[in-house]
């Protein structure tokens, strides 16, 4: 377990960042719902329709899965522990992407960690069972802060020791790596980390690759009537190169010291350029 090192109080922690809120709220919702009047059942009432299962999905076309099991825990220290992770980490994340394209990054990501399962389960690599759980997309999650954020700090809880978050990234991916590779305990579910990692790498660098996101939401605004505060398509070039430089401003603080560390009026800067994509 780890503790990032932070003043943000709770209240404070979900300032512009609704989605991760929401994915609290849901995941809790949805394990309470799976559970309650469950008897003896070792699963519960919602995880036989939805936990990811290959053939399930793939054989007789219950694509569902590939999002349904991100919201579906197998205990309540799997749940807890994945909370947590979300609560930490989670609006970091978000107020630098913005809401909308960390919605799609988050999902997109769980969904790789199901298809890299089914890619190593195919190739006989792992056995076949269920995968639930919101790591994969959580993965994602510390894959963006190793991107955004290398140098901040974390404290593990066990031990107490601080880390960067690039060596804490390497450290918890390199485990990944050893257990698929040793087919040990757990193995399908490290693969589904790893596949949530891996895809959030390449949108972290390629972040042209959820554009498709912004289109969405012009076209959601457009439908909702004429916009009435058109601002010009071309803007001088002396506004483009001092937004450029506030960003890479920016960019270094968060670098250098955490998302964290940013100033109100900073986060919205990078949430309105994110936008602009």
């Amino acid at each position: 377990m780890f503790n990032n090192r932070t003043e943000n109080q709770m209240s404070g922690r979900f300032a512009g960042a609704p989605f991760t809120k929401w994915l609290l709220i849901i995941n809790i919702a949805i394990y309470a719902l799976d559970f309650f009047g469950a008897g003896n059942n070792s699963f519960g009432r919602l995880t036989p329709y939805g936990a990811f299962e290959i053939s399930a999905c793939f054989d007789f076309h219950q694509y569902w899965r590939l999002l349904s099991f991100q919201f579906l825990h197998a205990s309540p220290m799997h749940l807890i522990f994945n909370m947590f992770a979300i609560y930490m980490f989670g609006g970091m994340v978000e107020r630098v992407l913005g809401s909308k394209r960390f919605a799609a990054y988050y999902l997109l990501c769980g969904v790789s960690g199901a298809l890299f399962y089914t890619l190593l389960a195919l190739v006989g690599w792992l056995g076949m069972g269920w995968l639930v759980g919101a790591s994969a997309g959580i993965f994602g999650i510390l894959v963006a802060l190793i991107v955004i954020a290398p140098d901040m700090q974390v404290m593990l809880i066990f031990p107490p020791i601080p880390m960067k978050m690039k060596t804490f990234g390497m450290v918890i991916l390199g485990i990944g790596v050893y257990t698929v590779l040793t087919s040990g305990n757990n193995a399908g579910g490290e693969a589904g980390h790893l596949g949530g990692a891996l895809l959030g790498f390449i949108l972290m660098k390629n972040p042209w690759m959820l554009n498709w996101v912004d289109g969405i939401a012009a076209k959601q605004s457009t439908s909702r009537g004429p916009r009435t505060d058109y601002s010009p398509k071309i803007r001088p070039r002396t506004q483009l190169n001092m937004e450029s430089s506030e960003v890479d401003r920016i960019l270094d603080k968060v670098t250098q010291h955490g998302v964290h560390s940013l100033t109100e009026e900073e986060r919205a800067t990078l949430l309105r350029i994110s936008k602009q994509g």
